[in-house]
């Protein structure tokens, strides 16, 4: 049985409190959500073995720790739909999933885009104003 995303997202299907499911479906859920981990291990190996400064680092770490989180969340609310739980087995989830990751995925990009140029540049006149300052001996 092939994988029918337009019955997927049919409006009076997407609000069933317990949708049936295919494990056809399972695994495609299960694929999305696995990739979304291993990106988000992937931020991680290049916090760790990126020779950035500071900045880099930390948006890393923001990358990592959003697709660490989303991609667990997304194999939960795949196993609820596994297991049939009622409620939150709901297609709305994903939704409701869909919403945090653009959501987070924005704040991080005003971060990245708003917070450290500007903290780059500072830091940077930082360091050239102190090197003109006597050290200690």
């Amino acid at each position: 049985m092939p994988l029918d995303l337009t019955n997927f997202f049919k409006l009076e299907r997407f609000f069933s409190l317990q949708p049936s499911i295919a494990l056809n479906t399972v695994y495609f859920l299960l694929a999305i959500f696995g990739a979304v981990i291993i990106a988000g291990i992937f931020f991680k190996v290049i916090q760790k073995i990126g020779r950035g400064d500071s900045f880099s680092k930390k948006l890393w770490q923001k990358y990592h720790l959003m697709f660490l989180t989303l991609g667990v969340i997304g194999v939960i609310l795949t196993w609820f739909r596994y297991e049939r739980v009622y409620v939150l087995s709901a297609r709305f989830w994903l939704l409701v999933w869909l919403l945090g990751l653009v959501f987070w995925l924005a704040l991080i990009l005003k971060y990245q885009i708003k917070n450290i140029p500007p903290a780059r540049e500072k830091l940077q006149r930082t360091n050239d104003f102190n090197k003109y300052l006597p050290k200690k001996k």
